[in-house]
């Protein structure tokens, strides 16, 4: 058998010896992968103990020296490069994470005033001065929030279409308010305030974040296809709405900065929780 980890969320698989270079699903984050010949670190491991010889690494493919553009397929190998070696951190999502930030969006709009003043103000303004088209993006906000709510109570799997809209809505998301919560703090805070690292993290995945797009590392794949349980949801729910409570009204932060707390819960400490208790990410049915 080869055995080798998931790229996305570190799940260890198990594969026979005539899989290597075929595709499957990961068990846990459902992502496709594919078969490596060799194990990080050590050959693939086979049942007569005998190693596969280890196949050469593929190298960074150079540019065409005519037009100085890759091909489409030495783009792709590239980008393949890139996800196995910095799969750590590529962010992935699946339909809790999303849908937690999708209610802590709402629980924010309704019971902190100053997030809703300033949203409800620069609104006014558009209709002003006459900018209509800033609200179909808020039209399409609203719709993919519905959209992330419905999700985690069925079933059914996402399109391609409805991927790339809740891609986008995690990636905008997690920019606009990082930029917000590091521009506030970065004005207000002083050299020695302990919020200093969020504004500074928010930065750097912002820039990664935004590197990774535009490269195309970051696609609708990286949001799985993975079911929700109905424990995951309640103990999710539980976890972000005592982060606000505190946050909000015990320590009184700024709103974007509570929300960016919030985020990284959803984002990354839900993910650490299902990794020390992978019962939690077993559905009844499975």
């Amino acid at each position: 058998m080869i055995r080798f980890k998931c790229i996305y969320c570190g799940q260890r698989i198990l594969a026979p010896d005539d899989g290597v270079d075929k595709k499957g699903k990961c068990p846990k984050c459902n992502h496709l992968v594919v078969v490596p010949w060799t194990t990080k670190g050590r050959p693939a491991i086979s049942p007569n103990k005998e190693p596969i010889p280890e196949r050469p690494k593929p190298s960074v493919p150079e540019w065409d020296k005519d037009t100085h553009q890759m091909t489409p397929k030495q783009a792709d190998v590239l980008i393949e490069l890139c996800k196995e070696s910095f799969g750590f951190l590529i962010p992935t999502y699946d339909e809790l994470s999303l849908f937690l930030m999708s209610v802590t969006m709402i629980v924010f709009y309704l019971a902190n005033s100053r997030m809703r003043n300033q949203i409800d103000t620069f609104f006014v303004k558009a209709a002003e001065i006459n900018a209509w088209m800033l609200f179909a993006p808020l039209v399409l906000f609203l719709a993919t929030i519905c959209l992330c709510i419905y999700h985690v109570f069925t079933t059914r799997e996402k399109t391609m279409f409805e991927k790339r809209v809740m891609m986008c809505f995690a990636v905008l998301t997690n920019l606009v308010t990082g930029t917000i919560a590091a521009v506030y703090t970065l004005t207000n805070a002083v050299a020695s305030d302990w919020l200093l690292v969020f504004p500074i993290w928010n930065i750097i995945n912002g820039v990664l974040i935004l590197l990774m797009v535009s490269l195309g590392i970051i696609d609708e794949e990286c949001i799985s296809d993975r079911d929700a349980t109905l424990v995951q949801i309640i103990l999710g729910l539980v976890a972000v709405l005592i982060i606000f409570v505190f946050c909000n009204y015990v320590f009184k932060l700024y709103w974007a900065i509570t929300f960016s707390i919030c985020i990284i819960y959803t984002t990354s400490f839900d993910r650490a929780l299902q990794n020390v208790f992978p019962g939690l990410a077993n559905r009844p049915d499975d």
